[in-house]
């Protein structure tokens, strides 16, 4: 009986101490060398796609890719 009890007791702590720890980062990159640049924050897209957090600068048409 008491290895049993050694056995659950030693699973219950490997169980309690796993625990994963994630740190959460942001990040930005540089601002661009184009005057009035923005940050544009993390946002799903009119289709639902994920788009990550990215500078933006004035003026400047960006090409969208239709699949």
């Amino acid at each position: 009986m008491s290895t049993l009890r050694t056995l659950v007791l030693a699973v219950l702590a490997a169980a309690a101490l796993s625990g994963c720890v994630v740190e959460e980062r942001s990040y930005a990159a540089p601002p661009p060398r184009c005057r009035g640049a923005a940050w544009v924050d993390g946002h799903y897209g009119p289709r639902g796609a994920w788009h990550p957090g990215h500078w933006r600068c004035p003026g400047v048409v960006e090409v969208v890719e239709v699949d």
